[in-house]
């Protein structure tokens, strides 16, 4: 999988120079030929269409006279709806001005992002939260000897740089806490990368496909990185509807691990997009241009995290009343879990 992440970009008339990045040239001469070439494309790669229940044939004797009826810049609204009936949350169109614009944003993705405070979480130390270099990883020790270790992206292509530093500080732990909440996403290799730290045999990959669920060539198994210090203790994994694109594919693997309980609340259900060689990237005739997800990953159980998301082990939501009167219930709930399991004392 590529480089994965939601960018939401909103423009209103007190952003400078915005109208232009919208509307760009008018083409009005390509309003047609555009829609034709989105449907149709969208019609050959996207992989999620039946499963979604979307009549694309449909969708087509809809949208086509809406297409030849608009006038100027009018076009993107259509198109803009058009992908958003796929729901997915890395489709997007980038208008001929230049500015990036997802259609979709999931429900889960909407009710969680503002119901976690990484400042909030810092009440419960009594240390400083200490932050990797490039600024990927928090990670502290907490009373009761439980090590927290919050990973708020996938992305940068030099966060391996900062995991050993992270990983040695937590190391004696009894047990540690794995903070993937309001997780973006980001690089499958970085994925690869984490979870070897905690493996001690090779951790298949859930199964991808592409369009008609023809499979992809299996993702090489993760194996366990024998160089580096390896964290075998309980783990207790918060996770809520703001985790999204690898930030689900991480808890879907670490889901398999004996050592690993899952607390908060199911992800976003955000995991379609470019695979191998199959790019989802279309330029049109007037200059705009749409990108579809040309694959889907599966979950262990043979569904997709597509719109299903990765579901906890122990579920807790959590609010954002939880944070106005100063408490993660889903933080607490994690340390709670730890001390069950014998290896932790509540502080």
């Amino acid at each position: 999988m590529t480089r994965i992440g939601t960018i939401l970009l909103v423009c209103s008339s007190a952003v400078v120079g915005c109208k232009g990045m919208i509307t760009g040239t008018s083409a009005t001469g390509h309003n047609v030929s555009d829609f034709e070439a989105t449907w149709a494309w969208v019609d050959s790669l996207y992989p999620a269409l039946e499963m979604k229940g979307i009549d694309w044939d449909a969708v087509y004797s809809m949208y086509r006279p809406r297409a030849e009826a608009a006038r100027g810049d009018e076009i993107f609204q259509v198109l803009h709806d058009l992908v958003e009936l796929l729901e997915d949350t890395h489709a997007f169109l980038q208008t001929a001005g230049g500015a990036v614009v997802h259609p979709h944003v999931t429900r889960r993705f909407l009710r969680d992002r503002q119901a976690f405070s990484p400042h909030l979480v810092r009440e419960y130390f009594s240390d400083e939260l200490l932050v990797s270099p490039n600024h990927v990883f928090e990670y502290q020790v907490m009373d009761g000897n439980v090590g927290y270790l919050r990973i708020a992206t996938f992305d940068p292509g030099n966060m391996m740089d900062d995991l050993p530093t992270a990983i040695k500080y937590v190391r004696n732990t009894d047990a540690l806490i794995v903070d993937i909440r309001n997780n973006n996403g980001g690089q499958s290799e970085n994925v690869d990368g984490v979870v070897s730290r905690f493996i001690e045999s090779p951790v298949v990959w859930m199964d991808a496909f592409e369009q008609d669920g023809v499979p992809f060539e299996p993702w090489p198994p993760i194996e366990p990185d024998e160089s580096q210090y390896t964290y075998t203790n309980p783990i207790a994994m918060l996770i809520n509807g703001a985790a999204m694109s690898s930030g689900e594919l991480f808890p879907e693997l670490m889901k398999q691990l004996p050592s690993v309980t899952a607390v908060g609340d199911t992800t976003a259900g955000s995991a379609c997009n470019d695979f191998h060689d199959v790019p989802g990237d279309l330029r049109l005739d007037s200059g705009r241009r749409v990108h579809i997800p040309t694959g889907c990953v599966g979950r262990y159980d043979g569904e997709l995290i597509e719109r299903n998301g990765v579901p906890p082990d122990i579920h807790v939501p959590m609010t954002v009343a939880d944070i106005e009167q100063g408490r993660d219930v889903q933080l607490e709930a994690a340390i709670q879990v730890l001390a069950d399991s014998g290896w932790a004392t509540e502080g």
